[in-house]
């Protein structure tokens, strides 16, 4: 028994001899730095991957966009009319308008006027971070998907009233199934926005609740001819 106990004494003895030894060591080289404190240059690699992942809004000139809202408009009324969809209004989103700026352009497709806009988030999927976005009809790509798309029933979802989309062309036809919506949400301005992105969507192109409600008057008016809606780029 006692042989027993000289044994655990002298097991007991050299860890903790050890112990004390490591702790002096590691107070002999606290000025040697965990990480190397190396001041990233401009050029360097990690700089370099920076740069690549800042968003960078879409290049565009409005001019050209607004010639091709238009036409997108001039599509959608003869495709009303040829489907028994709404003869009234229409709505068209141009993604290469940059998100801070009012893109979502409501028609008065009798007036052939714009008689309203607001701004709207695409989804986050769709970013690059190279001055373009990408688009995608894929479930769980988060992607926007270009085309036309008939606005159906209303429902209180999980960011209040949203509007379910019908998509109308290969492009968005997954629109139903990957829960692509209509709705709003507070972090999608009213007014005076100069920042890029303002937000992101899964994909739903996201508009401000006040816009919404704005949208809601257009669309109920209408009872059951379904707005048609085009997402261009």
């Amino acid at each position: 028994m006692n042989k027993n106990k000289i044994i655990i004494g002298i097991v007991i003895t050299l860890l903790l001899t050890g112990n004390i030894y490591f702790y002096l060591k590691s107070k002999n080289n606290t000025a040697e730095p965990e990480v190397n404190a190396v001041a990233f240059k401009n050029g360097s690699a990690l700089a370099s991957a920076a740069s690549t992942y800042k968003y960078a809004a879409p290049v565009y000139n409005l001019n050209e966009e607004m010639i091709k809202v238009e036409r997108s408009r001039s599509d959608l009324e003869q495709y009303a009319i040829k489907n028994k969809c709404n003869t009234r209004y229409a709505f068209v989103a141009d993604m290469r308008i940059p998100s801070f700026k009012k893109r979502f352009f409501v028609f008065d497709l009798a007036k052939d006027s714009v008689i309203n806009s607001g701004y709207v988030a695409h989804g986050t999927g769709s970013e690059t971070f190279k001055n373009e976005l990408i688009f995608s009809n894929v479930p769980d790509s988060r992607c926007t998907s270009l085309g036309k798309y008939k606005i159906g029933a209303s429902y209180k979802g999980m960011y209040g009233l949203s509007y379910r989309l019908y998509g109308l062309d290969s492009t968005n036809s997954n629109a139903l199934k990957r829960a692509i919506v209509l709705h709003g949400h507070g972090c999608v301005p009213d007014k005076g926005y100069d920042e890029y992105p303002i937000c992101f969507s899964y994909g739903c192109p996201m508009v401000s609740t006040q816009f919404l409600q704005i949208l809601k008057g257009y669309i109920d008016k209408q009872g059951k001819t379904p707005i048609l809606l085009s997402i261009i780029y």
